[in-house]
C-alpha cells in the first residue's frame, strides 16, 4: 500500500488561517479513500503555511479529484485554501489541486468543501 504525501497549501491573505478540523477524501481512478482528517498535533492551517501529511492508503491509482472540507469549529473557522498537492511516494507521481477560495460560512459563497479536480 503506498504512502501519499498530502500537502496542504494556505493561502498569505488576511484572515486565511482557520482553527477548525479539515477533512480530505482522495479520489483516483481504482476508487476513493475514506474520509481522512489531517491533523499533525501543531497549530495546522495558519496563514502563509504549507502543512504535510503522510497516509498510507490503498492504491487509488490516477487521482483525478478531492473533497477537502472543515467542521467549521474553532473560534476562526474560515479558511482560505491556495492549494493542495499529493505525491504518491511509490511512484513518485505528484498530483496539484488548486483552489484559491474560502471555505467559510461568510465569505465567497458560504461553503464550507469543496470538490477540487486535478489542474
Amino acid at each position: 500500500m503506498p504512502d501519499y504525501r498530502i500537502n496542504v497549501h494556505t493561502a498569505d491573505v488576511d484572515g486565511a488561517g482557520t482553527d477548525a478540523n479539515v477533512y480530505i477524501t482522495v479520489f483516483g481512478s481504482n476508487g476513493s479513500s475514506d474520509e481522512i482528517q489531517l491533523d499533525s498535533g501543531r497549530d495546522d492551517f495558519e496563514r502563509n503555511s504549507v502543512d504535510t501529511f503522510t497516509h498510507t492508503l490503498r492504491d487509488l491509482g490516477d487521482l483525478y479529484r478531492i473533497r477537502i472540507r472543515h467542521d467549521n469549529s474553532g473560534s476562526r473557522p474560515g479558511w482560505f485554501l491556495d492549494r493542495i498537492t499529493i505525491r504518491d511516494e511509490d511512484s513518485d507521481k505528484e498530483c496539484a489541486f488548486p483552489c484559491a477560495r474560502w471555505l467559510a460560512v461568510d465569505e465567497d459563497d458560504r461553503r464550507i468543501d469543496r470538490n477540487l479536480d486535478l489542474a
